[in-house]
Formats: C-alpha cells, sequence, structure tokens
C-alpha cells in the first residue's frame, strides 16, 4: 500500500515539472565580451542550430550595455526562443577588454547558477565576436574551441585553467592569474598563440608560443607533450642542423626557498623525463643522448630564469612563490613582501632531464 502511494506522489510531482524540447530551446555553446568604450561592453552568444541534414549552423546574437547582465537582458530580447546557458564551453574576451578588466564578467559567470566553474576563459588576439563568427569543424563552435583549449592543456604546453583556477588565483594573495590567447588564422582554423598575463584584472603582458613550454615547466606539469632540442650542426659536409624530437614528457617541479639568504633565494628544482621520437643526426650514440639531455637542462634553466626575471619586472607571480612564502613564515607581511622583497629575489633553477628511452642506440 505504501508503495502505491509513493508510485502515484511521483507521478504527479512529475506532472509539474515544465517540460521542453532542444528543439523549443536556444542552447548557449560559447560566449564572448569586447570593449566598445570605457564603462560599455559588446556581448556575443553562440547557439549552434541543429539543421535537417544533422549538420549545426553557428547562430550569434550580439548586444551593448554597461554590464554583462543587462547584455544578456537584451540578448534575451531579441531570441525568438528561451535561452540556456548550461551548455557554455567557453567565454571569450576580446584583447582590449581584457586590458582593462575583466573581473565583473568573471564574478557574474560563476554566481551564474546554470553556467559550470569549469568552463574556459579565453583572450583573443582582436575582437572575441570575430572569433565566433567562423566556422571551425563540424560540432559547432562552441565544442571545437572547448577541445581546442582541452587538447593542448592534455597534451601540448597550455597550463591548466578555467573560470575557477582564474578565480581562485584573482583573490588569493602570492599567485597571479594567467589565460590562454587564440587567434583566427582564417574562417575555419584557430590557433593557441600563448598566455595572457594578469596583474589583478588586467592583462598587462603575454607568453609568446616559444616561452610555453618552459612556462608551463614552472607554473603546472607536464603529463604528455613533446619539445625539440637544437644541438647545434653536424659533420662539415653538411650545414644542416641536429634537432632531437623529446616526446611523452613528464615533469615536475618544486619550489625551495632559502631563509636565512640576503637577498632572498629561491630555488626552483625542475624534474624532467623524456623520449626522443626522432633524432636529425646521422647516429643517436649514448654520448648524444647524453648531450640531448644536458642541452634541454640549459634550455630550461635559461629560459625559466629569464621568465621569473621578467614576471618580477612586471609585479607579478604566476609561479606563486608568494603563495608559497606565505606558508612557510608565520606573520608573513604580504606588503613587505610585494614592496620590498619580491623585487629583489634571486632566482636559480636546477633541472634535472632523463631520456628514459631513445630507440635504437648505437
Amino acid at each position: 500500500m505504501k508503495k502505491l502511494l509513493l508510485f502515484f506522489v511521483c507521478l504527479l510531482l512529475s506532472g509539474c515539472i515544465e517540460r521542453e524540447t532542444i528543439d523549443d530551446l536556444l542552447i548557449e555553446a560559447a560566449k564572448a565580451y569586447d570593449l566598445v568604450e570605457k564603462g560599455k561592453i559588446e556581448g556575443t552568444a553562440l547557439f549552434p542550430k541543429y539543421l535537417a541534414d544533422q549538420s549545426i549552423e553557428n547562430v550569434t546574437l550580439s548586444a551593448t550595455a554597461s554590464s554583462s547582465r543587462e547584455v544578456l537582458e537584451r540578448i534575451e530580447r531579441k531570441s525568438q526562443l528561451p535561452l540556456v546557458r548550461g551548455g557554455l564551453e567557453v567565454v571569450i574576451l576580446g584583447e582590449d577588454l581584457a586590458k582593462d578588466g575583466i573581473i565583473d564578467i568573471a564574478d557574474s559567470l560563476q554566481r551564474d547558477a546554470s553556467i559550470g566553474s569549469r568552463v574556459y576563459l579565453v583572450v583573443s588576439e582582436g575582437k572575441g565576436k570575430t572569433i565566433l563568427e567562423g566556422q571551425y569543424g563540424v560540432k559547432g563552435n562552441g565544442i571545437y574551441i572547448g577541445n581546442l583549449i582541452r587538447q593542448n592543456v592534455e597534451r601540448r604546453e597550455l597550463p591548466k585553467t578555467n573560470l575557477h583556477l582564474f578565480l581562485h588565483d584573482h583573490f588569493q594573495k602570492g599567485k597571479s592569474p594567467y589565460l590562454p590567447i587564440i587567434k583566427r588564422l582564417n574562417n575555419n582554423t584557430l590557433e593557441v598563440t600563448g598566455v595572457a598575463l594578469f596583474k589583478d584584472d588586467k592583462m598587462i603582458g603575454k607568453v609568446d608560443s616559444d616561452d610555453m613550454f618552459f612556462f608551463k615547466l614552472l607554473v603546472d606539469k607536464f603529463s604528455e607533450g613533446s619539445h625539440v632540442v637544437k644541438l647545434g650542426k653536424g659533420k662539415a659536409r653538411t650545414e644542416e642542423k641536429i634537432e632531437a624530437s623529446v616526446t611523452s614528457l613528464r615533469s615536475v617541479h618544486d619550489i625551495e626557498i632559502n631563509q636565512n639568504s640576503t637577498p632572498l633565494e629561491v630555488i626552483i628544482k625542475i624534474k624532467l623525463k623524456g623520449i626522443i621520437k626522432e633524432f636529425t643526426g646521422e647516429s643517436l650514440t649514448p654520448p648524444k643522448v647524453k648531450a640531448v639531455e644536458k642541452k634541454m637542462e640549459s634550455d630550461i634553466k635559461e629560459v625559466t630564469e629569464k621568465l621569473l626575471k621578467r614576471f618580477q619586472k612586471l609585479g607579478i607571480d604566476p609561479a606563486g612563490i608568494g603563495q608559497r612564502q606565505k606558508h612557510g613564515v608565520r606573520g608573513f607581511d604580504f606588503k613587505k613582501w610585494e614592496e620590498s622583497i619580491y623585487p629583489n629575489v634571486k632566482f636559480k633553477v636546477k633541472a634535472d632531464v632523463t631520456i628514459v628511452e631513445s630507440g635504437t642506440v648505437e
């Protein structure tokens, strides 16, 4: 009897739920924000339209207002169907807006219960709206851009980042946030071109694509990826440079702070393991494997120390050195750290590269 009563109660409750089919909704897959003028932004929402032949048409709606909430309301007025934001994959921030400040938009996104905290935030070269107006892949632009970022995080040189991580780094002291930068190459292709560096919520610089490998070593860890090591020229009869492609990278880093040194010395230890998949020289001997390891260690030390000094001059700390110092010193004074200690820190990078496999070695 109780089971029968429970069945009827569930049946009545299910009838109270408003049902909507996918054809009666506009499911937002991506969004872009651009700075129009000081205090005014343009928002563009992207929706996939599913056609009868199972292809997808990318539809955009745009509006201009003084806040992201007002932009949303104005876009909704232009829509013939209800807007749903639960499928949002990525939010693109135009470069001018990123330089002006993005915390209001990021904060409004996290307050929207329908949007997941793992949605990607991305800075675009040029206008974000232009990115959404391309035609990428067959699954719709939103999924394409989301997959582009995800693939570069998991298999390439892009450090892990999303809305949650950006806000976490922004609101805590001792670590500066960063975001991916993408560029539209043509109507069908996008490319990750670097990493945007933020001081508070404003973009103040970038890490170029050539240095992204070394940046990820400092702020994240590799579980996969590849890097080309250039050893120099071969024998006299050829002018071609000898290169080794090290793949299947695995890396970890550790930060040590010498509290007794003046000025403060920060030692960053980077350990990396990889496999030589390609070698352009005549033969890959054990001495050449060692040469690859040493050259890669030298490259890591040189470029990462250069990056750390650049961050120091910009007054940012994406590696989280201040955060590490905060946990190691009782009564830590952040104001003193930022004004007089961090600007004078001496950096020392120690790299340990191990080639665990190199194919056929003579």
